[in-house]
């Protein structure tokens, strides 16, 4: 069965497509009233198009019907973003998916801009379809009216059987015919879980991780609470406690929660010190750069996995003050000489694959000024001050951060 995730966009959509799109991750992409140009058809008879940027077409018709202002004193929703994924045991290939993709956008968007691209970047490898509809109806110029999203289930499960597919019963009190809802929380990828599936989708730790971020970026507790802000984080200090704050969800101001419940290291007290240790590594321009742009496609999409992997890969660089992919591969080297290091290990390996990934650390860092080489420290004075990502900072990055801090997570 098709399993219809709804998300809505408030901004622009240049972002949305170069998240979509970055690095060739596209399998492929379909559009629905939008003259995309055609590089031809495909051995599976379906349409190939080369690059196009819907996203600025779909910007200029919300423009020209002012349908970019806000509503009713409320910040304009932009467009929806459905997460089209169907059944795994299905196995769909990539031209069925589309088939049965387009199938539901012609019978439910007819008269909008739509943009349609394809991905096979969860765990198993499922095609999946990301549905991006624009939020003007082209004929009345109206805004599009937020569908009732049993409806769009029903359609997607009826066009499903009708294409061979596995169906799921919509009546109170029958089973799926082949599936549950149980099936589909247990066995669909976590990225498609966490874009906001009931019982899924976790706001707090969607909070923890842009804290994360906002914290690995900053220089200053003033450059941390801008950094919250670029974030979508919103923060005030604890009416119960000074030395904590709240953090919120900027368009969901009642989702809110304390620095200590997401751990003391989250805390304003902590964060202030940890912000402004003149010993802690800091982000150069390139890195800066390119994770406030992977952030900002996962906020976009909320593809709290991938920023969950973003965080962590940050916290782990910002921590063990690594300052290129050689100073990891150093650490790991050391690690895997020594017992019970197995996890620490992966960890590292997870982040080292990442920040090449994404060009967030360079192979081997710029030598400094009175430093031996790049990768190590200059004497034993400038290893204390700025751990690397050897001997210390391998140590460091292997610890828990309660044992490295002194505190515990609570």
């Amino acid at each position: 069965m098709p399993f219809v995730k709804p998300i809505s966009g408030h901004t622009k959509l240049g972002a949305a497509q170069r998240y979509l799109e970055r690095e060739g991750r596209a399998l492929a992409r379909d559009f629905l009233n939008l003259d995309a140009p055609m590089a031809g058809i495909g051995e599976d008879g379906l349409p190939e198009y080369r690059e196009y940027d819907w996203a600025s077409v779909m910007d200029e018709t919300r423009e020209k019907l002012g349908n970019d202002s806000p509503f009713k004193g409320r910040k304009a929703r932009t467009y929806k973003h459905y997460v089209f994924s169907p059944d795994p045991r299905d196995a769909v290939s990539l031209s069925q998916l589309r088939s049965v993709t387009m199938s539901w956008v012609e019978e439910n968007f007819g008269d909008y801009e739509v943009a349609v691209v394809y991905h096979d970047d969860n765990e198993h490898h499922v095609p999946h379809a990301h549905v991006i509809v624009n939020n003007t109806n082209l004929v009345t110029g109206r805004r599009l009216q937020d569908p009732d999203p049993r409806a769009l289930k029903r359609s997607a499960q009826r066009i499903a059987g009708e294409m061979g597919l596995s169906r799921f019963s919509d009546r109170p009190g029958r089973a799926s015919e082949r599936d549950s809802d149980v099936y589909m929380r247990r066995h669909v990828d976590r990225p498609e879980a966490e874009y906001g599936g009931r019982g899924e989708y976790s706001w707090v730790a969607d909070i923890r991780a842009r804290v994360d971020v906002a914290r690995s970026l900053s220089r200053s507790p003033e450059d941390f609470q801008s950094a919250l802000k670029e974030m979508g984080i919103s923060v005030r200090v604890s009416a119960r406690r000074a030395d904590d704050w709240v953090y919120s969800l900027a368009g969901t101001p009642s989702r809110q929660v304390s620095g200590s419940r997401l751990g003391a290291s989250y805390t304003r007290r902590e964060v202030t010190r940890w912000v402004a240790n003149p010993s802690r590594l800091r982000p150069g321009p390139v890195t800066s750069r390119n994770v406030r742009a992977i952030a900002s496609g996962a906020i976009e999409v909320r593809d709290l996995r991938e920023l969950n992997r973003l965080a962590e890969a940050m916290s782990t660089v910002s921590r063990g003050g690594f300052r290129s992919l050689a100073a990891i591969d150093s650490a790991i080297a050391r690690l895997e000489g020594m017992p019970s290091r197995d996890a620490s290990v992966e960890r590292l390996r997870r982040v080292r694959e990442y920040c090449a990934e994404h060009s967030i650390l360079p192979e081997r860092a710029r030598p400094r000024a009175g430093a031996r080489h790049a990768d190590g420290p200059a004497s034993a004075r400038d290893a204390h001050r700025r751990p690397l990502g050897g001997g210390d900072s391998a140590r460091q990055a292997a610890m828990p951060e309660a044992t490295r801090d002194g505190r515990d997570e609570r």
